[in-house]
């Protein structure tokens, strides 16, 4: 009997798993229970919200937000990376965090922030929401598993 793997799935759960990772991690949010928790914010604290309070939209906005924050989050840290190696931590909230970064990496991680917000934003979402729907996607797996099915989707269809 042969068994064939489903390699295209494997490779889409791949890729949610590495892009919820990689946007949480590049935009300062911990991927450690014991640190506290930074987040994007431009003005109010964001509020926490039970993890099935989301609406299927905003689950879907976030799943669009977050792919295409991966998008732009790997072409900024490979430009970062060429400037000063590893990639440092970089909170957008905290700009002493890329400050004192050489050359023009604090710029980069600027425009980022401030794309980061726009994107964000333009899936319908605002960042205090969209930062209480990655802390409760990074404590909650059952609402994990539901972000990464609506990404798995979003990838299968081609982001529609």
């Amino acid at each position: 009997m042969k068994t064939t793997f489903p390699i295209r799935q494997f490779l889409s759960k791949s890729l949610t798993v590495a892009v919820l990772s990689a946007c949480g991690g590049f935009l300062g949010w911990s991927q450690t229970p014991s640190q506290p928790i930074p987040h994007l914010s431009w003005g109010s604290a964001a509020q926490a919200q039970e993890s099935f309070n989301y609406s299927e939209d905003n689950i879907r906005n976030y799943a669009r937000a977050a792919l295409a924050l991966e998008s732009r989050r790997h072409e900024v840290a490979n430009e970062i990376k060429k400037i000063v190696g590893d990639v440092p931590r970089i909170i957008c909230d905290q700009p002493t965090s890329f400050r004192a970064l050489p050359g023009n990496a604090p710029q980069l991680a600027v425009s980022y922030c401030d794309q980061a917000k726009q994107i964000i934003e333009s899936k319908g979402l605002t960042v205090s929401l969209f930062n209480d729907m990655t802390r409760s996607q990074q404590s909650d797996p059952r609402f994990r598993q539901r972000i990464q099915a609506e990404i798995l989707q979003l990838l299968q269809s081609g982001g529609k």
